[in-house]
């Protein structure tokens, strides 16, 4: 039997090939690489996986930080953009992405670094604009450059808070994904049509819309997030569509034949009332009859009972083999959870996603210090309360093992919690 010996493989590796494998990684881990050794203190400057995220420089507004502490954070994290694009020592790069806030305070240094993405052919490029703590509905105050639109070879485009005008669209032949947060779109069927290859669509919080028509023949994946103003609904022609999510209002949906659909996930979780309504979602489940993956919320499942062919839907699911069921397990939702059982005759796979019941409007957190259970358990109450209207917290008195007053520890604990993301735009939070 031979020997066994503690070899270190990578050692017989050229760098070119750790650099492939480098690459693979996240940015944040490829540079954790430079610590191994002295052969690979600088070859993580080579990935072609390039991530500058202002996040890993800057404090949040939440944080002891002020104005000008954050100022002169965000100067550091520019600088070593800089630095870093300056001293690239690869002709090319795969995939580049910059999030950074407001941006058109640092307009001169935000252009430098996208020139360098486009100038390295990047083929994915990631521009993330929005501010953590703000609304996310905000509009983006940052226009993307023209030269960017002069990058024919792009395959993959994200935008968030940048705005940017349809027409040129038609300069990206290669398109195949496209991902747009927090711009106003008024028309998304020109946008679409303005790329011929487009295969992937995700449109999150996107304003002035009224209406989402869409008509592709290659469309293959369609994700619409928090598009709340869509008073006109939404229309997709696309045939060829695998998988098709959707979070929002419920809103009028034409749907034409999908005969190849894989995935349909239904959020109406940010609706308030229970109308009658179950007609209109026995028909929108009628247009996804091919799906195989199946995923429904706790609205649905309350309303769906309303409809008139209720128990079940005919023809049932024939295609269906898994079903997640996003429910609180509420009475109000057994009838539905009833409906689904017995529309998909062929399930092999039931998940029950335990959610919050969505109706409660006040929780009060009594004896509140912000240990790391508390937090966590008000953190998913906040992202998942959509009419959630107060949230009121008691601070604990218990005192330090040595007598001293805590409250003051509490509070600041308490007022970290307002800069969370919160499902409920009209919520309160009073720290008592």
């Amino acid at each position: 039997m031979a020997k066994r010996t503690n070899v270190d493989m990578f050692s017989y590796l050229k760098d070119t090939l750790i650099l492939i494998v480098i690459s693979l990684l996240p940015f944040k881990e490829a540079a954790k690489t430079s610590v191994l050794s002295k052969r690979w203190r600088n070859l993580w400057r080579g990935t072609k996986k390039i991530e500058f995220d202002q996040s890993l420089f800057v404090k949040q507004e939440s944080e002891e930080s002020n104005q000008e502490s954050r100022k002169t954070q965000k100067r550091v994290f520019l600088d070593f953009c800089k630095h870093w694009v300056e001293t690239y020592p690869q002709l090319s790069a795969n995939e580049f992405r910059l999030a950074l806030s407001n941006p058109q305070e640092n307009d001169t240094d935000t252009q430098l670094l996208i020139r360098f993405a486009v100038d390295r052919g990047v083929k994915a490029l990631d521009l993330d604009f929005s501010r953590p703590t703000c609304d996310e509905n905000q509009v983006g105050l940052f226009e993307l450059p023209p030269f960017v639109y002069e990058h024919i070879g792009l395959e993959s485009l994200a935008l968030f808070s940048c705005n940017f005008r349809v027409s040129l669209f038609k300069k990206f032949l290669a398109l195949k994904s496209l991902s747009l947060g927090g711009v106003k779109l008024t028309c998304v069927k020109d946008l679409v049509s303005n790329c011929p290859l487009l295969e992937s669509l995700s449109l999150k919080n996107c304003s002035d819309l009224g209406c989402i028509d869409i008509s592709s023949t290659r469309l293959r994946n369609l994700v619409i997030e928090k598009c709340l103003d869509l008073q006109n609904g939404v229309v997709i022609n696309v045939p060829n569509l695998r998988v098709l999510k959707y979070s929002g209002l419920l809103v009028h949906f034409g749907i034409e034949y999908m005969k190849g659909l894989v995935e349909a996930d239904f959020d109406f979780g940010f609706e308030t009332e229970f109308g009658e309504y179950g007609d209109l979602l026995y028909g929108l489940l009628g247009d996804v009859w091919s799906a195989r993956v199946l995923t429904v919320c706790s609205y649905m499942l309350q309303v769906i009972p309303s409809a008139e062919e209720y128990p079940s839907l005919k023809p049932p699911f024939e295609g269906v083999q898994h079903l997640t069921l996003k429910a609180a397990l509420d009475m109000h939702e057994f009838h539905g959870i009833s409906f689904f059982l017995n529309s998909c005759p062929r399930l092999e796979t039931l998940t029950i996603d335990l959610v919050p019941a969505r109706i409660f409007q006040v929780v009060e957190i009594n004896g509140f210090k912000g240990q790391l259970n508390e937090v966590a358990v008000i953190n998913y109450l906040l992202s998942h309360g959509l009419v959630l209207d107060t949230l009121s917290i008691v601070l604990s008195k218990e005192k330090d093992p040595a007598g001293a007053d805590m409250e003051s520890s509490y509070r600041k604990n308490a007022q970290d919690l307002l800069t969370f993301n919160r499902a409920s735009e009209s919520l309160r939070i009073l720290i008592n």
